[in-house]
């Protein structure tokens, strides 16, 4: 009997190693920036091309990830500065158009500043990236922006440092207040300055899916077709596991969310289903030089890339004294 049940253990054991390794595989290293870049944010075309943000300068970058290695060194095509120095927000509302948040930024203080926050709509055309700003001064930080479905001229934005969502519209320039859900606020976290409530954002199916860093939140607000919230609080959906702060993240067609953390907590990927079952799938020791510091993620939009989720890492740990690496973009297969 007992080796009956010791066996019936070890085979379930196995069985879930088997799964857990088949279900994922390991990040692969796709390009590495110098240690004067530090990346908070990646968006993807249409057709595969991935754009992340230098947070450092306001540069853009595009990498094919489906090209050879020679083609897969970033190209600089557009820089935000002076306008701009720093970037934290990225989206793709359209196959030629990038919006971005930006704001003259202190990292030294942690601090944006006062009146310097703005949306960058940039369109890519052949004689090279158009750029129109949209400032918007009362703002306090904005972080995650994303278009909104089927109504791609509403973008919605994060304020991170005042806790709203913010609805931009592109063909007025009109801001309004979507909603200040105690669920988006910041908290005060001891020894340190940095205020980060409602972070990244994604819409889909009459959902605004949010993290909250500060609070280790991942939640949801209903909104209408048009962007706004449709009167009810917004709700947890799931809360960090073992401390995880989260950051930007990638939403799946089936409702499943992978997270990026890393910001004081686990240093890694965390699986979110959407009923809000929590898994870490892929996790490093906080310091690590060998993956930095995830920050966003998305998924692959050509047919042979739709499983792999390409994340960036910031490439040096925000409020502390460890040597930046640089930015740092992988791919990961994933399976289920």
């Amino acid at each position: 009997m007992y080796i009956t049940f010791s066996l019936s253990t070890l085979l379930t054991w196995l069985n879930l190693l088997v799964h857990v390794a088949q279900a994922m595989s390991e990040p692969r290293l796709l390009t590495q920036f110098p240690p004067s870049v530090r990346i908070e944010n990646l968006t993807i075309l249409p057709n595969g091309t991935i754009v992340v943000c230098n947070a450092y300068t306001g540069d853009l970058y595009s990498i094919n990830p489906l090209s050879g290695l020679s083609r897969r060194a970033p190209y600089l095509f557009a820089s935000l500065a002076p306008y701009s120095s720093a970037i934290f927000g990225l989206a793709s509302p359209s196959p030629d158009t990038i919006v971005a948040t930006a704001s003259n930024f202190s990292w030294d203080k942690g601090l944006v500043e006062p009146g310097s926050n703005v949306v960058q709509h940039v369109t890519l055309t052949e004689a090279g990236a158009k750029i129109k700003a949209f400032p918007i001064p009362s703002a306090a930080w904005l972080n995650g922006l994303i278009p909104v479905p089927h109504s791609p001229h509403y973008l919605l934005v994060a304020d991170c440092v005042a806790g709203s969502l913010l609805r931009l519209d592109t063909r007025t320039g009109c801001v309004e207040t979507v909603s200040s859900d105690p669920l988006f606020a910041p908290i005060p976290e001891p020894e340190s300055d940095l205020l980060l409530g409602i972070n990244g954002i994604h819409a889909q199916d009459g959902w605004l899916y949010f993290t909250n860093t500060n609070q280790g939140v991942y939640g949801r607000l209903a909104i209408t077709p048009e962007g706004l919230a449709v009167g009810t609080p917004a709700e947890v959906v799931a809360r960090g596991l073992n401390g995880s702060t989260f950051d930007d993240f990638a939403l799946r067609r089936d409702g499943v969310a992978f997270l990026a953390t890393g910001l004081g907590g686990p240093n890694g990927i965390e699986k979110i289903t959407a009923d809000g079952q929590g898994q870490m799938v892929a996790s490093w020791e906080y310091g690590s030089p060998v993956i930095s510091q995830p920050v966003s993620a998305v998924f692959g939009q050509a047919m042979k890339d739709r499983s792999t989720l390409y994340f960036a890492t910031a490439g040096s740990y925000l409020g502390s004294n460890l040597t930046s690496t640089g930015g740092q973009l992988f791919s990961l297969k994933v399976k289920c």
